[in-house]
């Protein structure tokens, strides 16, 4: 009896931590999707502020190839939802990217909005829900998913709060570090909140990403690379890598 009684706590207590949600867009949040098809390079996007459109709230993507300032994210945290807002044929659209309110065996139409995977790939089914602790502590729902219609092969992975292990706007995509990539660190308010080591050894010694208006340190700069690992100087509204005399490597934009 005592053995049922322990069980059905522990029971109790799992599902009641599964049915927190984990918000996306509350703070400033950071991706870095990894491929190395042709040596490994990690391409970094960000949200940049935020902008009204027909009345919703949304936040802009910028960096990676969102320089355009174009792509735009809304959640809906009552329904678990998220939006992405995008131009296509010069008239702007929006769809449904994610839908984290999905159970074991759900389907959802799933489209890849201006990415290079099929754009409407049809009804996806979740083949099975994990939930994982991230770096800071938080329990994460995890989303497997499957493509229904035979002719598309994909297997993608979301995580609640985070998005597609494939780029964002890439919901029907499998997250592949030989292929389009696949995301190898995130960042929530400039800390770490997700790392996953197929193709990087870690993002422990390196922070978030600072939109700085001017750049000061007292830490002596040791040298500075772009996202591809050259060796460059300091310029403005760049992502650049410096490495301190003390050994912290930090991601900065500096602008002016």
């Amino acid at each position: 009896m005592k053995k049922k009684i322990i069980f059905f706590l522990i029971f109790i207590s799992i599902k009641s931590v599964s049915q927190i949600y984990q918000p996306m867009l509350e703070n400033k949040l950071e991706w870095h999707i990894t491929s190395c098809y042709n040596g490994c390079i990690t391409d970094i996007y960000y949200t940049d502020g935020d902008t009204i459109y027909n009345n919703l709230t949304y936040r802009i993507l910028n960096g990676y190839h969102y320089v355009s300032k174009t792509f735009w994210i809304r959640e809906d945290t009552n329904q678990r939802k998220i939006y992405m807002s995008f131009i296509n044929n010069f008239q702007r659209k929006e769809v449904l990217l994610y839908d984290f309110s999905l159970e074991k065996n759900d389907t959802i139409e799933v489209f890849n909005p201006v990415s290079p995977f099929n754009p409407s790939p049809g009804f996806f089914i979740v083949d099975s829900i994990k939930y994982e602790t991230s770096v800071n502590n938080n329990i994460l729902k995890k989303l497997y998913l499957s493509s229904l219609p035979n002719t598309v092969v994909e297997s993608p992975v979301w995580i609640e709060g985070i998005g597609s292990l494939s780029i964002i706007n890439a919901p029907g995509g499998t997250p592949d570090v030989n292929g389009v990539g696949k995301l190898s660190c995130f960042f929530r308010k400039n800390q770490l909140s997700y790392f996953q080591s197929d193709s990087i050894i870690s993002c422990s010694n390196i922070t978030g990403i600072t939109h700085d208006e001017t750049y000061n340190s007292n830490d002596k700069i040791i040298r500075v690379f772009d996202i591809l690992g050259r060796e460059t100087k300091l310029v403005n509204n760049k992502v650049l890598y410096i490495l301190y005399e003390s050994g912290l490597v930090k991601k900065r934009f500096i602008k002016y």
